[in-house]
């Protein structure tokens, strides 16, 4: 079914529930709809930018309201990765009567969240647990309805060198932000790794409630929702839950003014800043800060980040927060950044590789009696998946190491599975020959020269790409930019086709 659009204004959405849209969810043409929405986001970015604060008010109240912005909302909690996940009601939307019926009780008048369901996951140590917030799913599409109010507002004012939960953003592109600050012979020397403790658990509600532009009655109904853990009610005095659609929108936009108040620090001028060599480049509530000497970050830099933060609830994280060397390196994202006799690389962090390996090593261990193929499937995606992430930096080696580590491991889970049988015998019932490559664990048949069946995955078949840094100041909801974009994206395809190896950092 498609979307007839001749009934829409610029510059105005249906508020109306049209019924041949709701008879079939899954025949809906999202295209158009999504257009009408872009459009009128970008209504919103242009009324910031003129700093009518007026005109952004309302027109959120317009897109708030819209059958189309509802359609979205629902659209888009049905189909992320949480959407099996209930809230404390216990309900989720996966039927296409439900999906219809969510749309039309979306609704602003009388509007009060449920508390939120506390859960608990493991931080990357492996060792401490981070809380998570669930919100209902009726909660999830009011958050996500607001976020697409949101967002216009959060990409125009946003810092140049935030990189993290931002459309067309990613880990890459700060990366390469690093690279980009760090690698030439008169760069800074100087890093301050920055942590925050507590991000998400910390934000004042009050400094939320005066500065993020939306509706203030549904914010602050959303702020003071509470969460239950093991049937008791808690209230919640501080922070915007990890867990929540909007959540990492809020956060961005708390963040968001670090960097002038970080060069603000060195000078009010530009040329104060050079001198000063001083970079910010923000991944969430991760940062590094560069700097021409130690003393410049220690004592001007750092004391303005925990003015910057404590005027907003928080504070730096004193173990995690240190300043180090170029020469002795960083980690940052999973990656280490460190130079080699003046020459910046950029490789996987020990951490990253170590935590793979665990990784791989567990599933292995819990897999003793599987079969091949099936402990091949749950390996490759682990494998491809980290492979994927750091393919951009200076991989090749840690690939092969990391293909060597898993080889070993799976070549013991071959043999505790036979003791008696020989080295021969296990390598020809596990191993095989396909093309060039000798000893690669799969379960199949060769015939002719074509291998049939599952093979294990290897990092180092992953090709080393250098990564296009999205331009600092792109904003896609900006009209200037829109070809920008769809450019951007037409060449990162292309590249991905690019037959071999790359020569890459």
């Amino acid at each position: 079914m498609t979307v007839a659009t001749d009934s829409i204004q610029f510059g105005t959405i249906n508020t109306g529930a049209p019924a041949d849209l709701l008879e079939d969810w899954s025949q809906i043409h999202w295209p158009p709809i999504q257009e009408q929405v872009k459009r009128l986001q970008m209504r919103i970015a242009k009324a910031v930018r003129a700093g009518r604060w007026g005109k952004v008010k309302a027109l959120q109240r317009l897109l708030t309201r819209s059958f189309y912005g509802k359609l979205l909302a629902v659209k888009r909690v049905t189909e992320n990765k949480g959407k099996r996940t209930p809230g404390v009601d216990g309900k989720i939307w996966l039927t296409p009567a439900s999906k219809r019926k969510a749309v039309v009780q979306i609704r602003h008048r009388g509007y009060s969240p449920l508390p939120l369901r506390r859960l608990y996951i493991l931080k990357s140590d492996g060792k401490k647990k981070r809380g998570l917030g669930i919100p209902s799913m009726s909660d999830r599409a009011m958050q996500a309805l607001w976020v697409q109010a949101l967002q216009p507002v959060a990409e125009t004012v946003a810092d140049q060198h935030s990189y993290g939960f931002r459309p067309y953003r990613s880990t890459a592109d700060a990366i390469e932000q690093c690279f980009n600050v760090l690698a030439t012979r008169n760069s800074a020397q100087w890093v301050l790794e920055g942590d925050i403790r507590s991000c998400f658990d910390e934000i004042s509600h009050g400094w939320l409630l005066q500065n993020i532009p939306m509706d203030k009655g549904i914010l602050r109904s959303w702020l003071r929702a509470g969460y239950v853990e093991e049937g008791i009610l808690h209230e919640t005095i501080a922070g915007t839950p990890q867990g929540g659609i909007a959540s990492p929108t809020i956060a961005n936009m708390t963040l968001d003014g670090l960097e002038a108040a970080v060069y603000q620090s060195v000078g009010s001028t530009e040329y104060a800043r050079r001198r000063s060599k001083i970079n910010v480049i923000r991944y969430a509530d991760d940062f590094v800060i560069t700097g021409c000497t130690k003393e410049v970050l220690e004592q001007r830099v750092q004391p303005a980040v925990a003015r910057f933060l404590a005027d907003r609830g928080l504070d730096l994280s004193e173990e995690k927060t240190r300043i180090a060397h170029i020469e002795q390196g960083f980690d940052f994202l999973g990656q280490t950044v460190r130079k080699y006799g003046g020459k910046l690389l950029i490789k996987p962090s020990r951490k990253s590789i170590k935590a793979l390996l665990d990784k791989v090593r567990a599933i292995v261990k819990a897999n003793k009696a599987a079969e091949q193929a099936m402990l091949i499937r749950k390996l490759n995606s682990v494998i491809r998946g980290w492979a994927n992430y750091h393919h951009h930096v200076v991989s090749s080696y840690v690939f092969n190491h990391v293909d060597n580590q898993i080889w070993h491991l799976l070549w013991r889970w071959a043999k505790r599975r036979h003791p008696n049988k020989s080295a021969a015998w296990i390598r020809k019932r596990y191993f095989h020959r396909i093309g060039n490559q000798n000893w690669v664990f799969a379960q199949g048949v060769s015939i002719n020269t074509l291998f049939v069946g599952t093979k294990l995955f290897l990092a180092s078949s992953v090709a080393i790409k250098r990564h296009i840094k999205i331009r600092s100041n792109a904003n896609p909801f900006d009209a200037q930019w829109v070809d920008y974009f769809t450019q951007r994206r037409m060449r990162l395809r292309a590249l991905t086709t690019l037959p071999g190896p790359l020569v890459g950092r």
